[in-house]
């Protein structure tokens, strides 16, 4: 037979696990809906002089729909919601301080692991030799590859989805 005293820690445990649930609930909210850690990436943002000349030497129309404006971190979850403008200046991604971003130690980037450039008109990757490799909609490049709307990079760790 049960006792009391079993209902009455029976009781107890059921609380705790409901109080335990609701933490989780709360803290993978939370995570979702907080700012990034603007200290885990790092963008250096070339002078409005640099911009100039490169803009003055391309200057191809490209269809709309593949019109490729900019970078943003879906994961992971400290650096989501980071956006990087893809300019006609040539974007270094990797761990040194010289890239353009510069992702931190641990995501598993190479020090210069990937580069994005804009060849006639349109926004193309490049791996560099990179350790990890460099991985566009779940595939690894070897040769540079042109991005579209809505391709997903994977560098390490990172994934960036790429956007108007």
């Amino acid at each position: 037979m049960i006792t009391d005293q079993l209902l009455g820690l029976l009781k107890l445990v059921l609380l705790l696990a409901l109080y335990a649930f609701f933490a989780r609930v709360l803290w993978a909210v939370w995570n979702e809906i907080r700012v990034p850690a603007v200290s885990r990436v790092t963008l250096n943002v070339a002078t409005d002089a640099a911009r100039a000349d490169v803009s003055s030497t391309t200057n191809h129309k490209v269809a709309r729909q593949h019109r490729v404006g900019s970078l943003c971190v879906l994961s992971p979850a400290d650096m989501k919601g980071v956006v990087v403008d893809i300019a006609d200046a040539d974007i270094v991604i990797g761990r040194e301080e010289s890239c353009t971003v510069q992702l931190a130690a641990d995501t598993g980037a190479s020090a210069r692991h990937a580069t994005i450039r804009r060849v006639e008109g349109h926004a193309v990757i490049q791996d560099l030799g990179s350790t990890n490799h460099t991985l566009v909609n779940g595939k690894e490049i070897s040769e540079p590859t042109r991005l579209r709307v809505g391709d997903r990079i994977h560098i390490g760790l990172v994934t960036f989805e790429v956007r108007k």
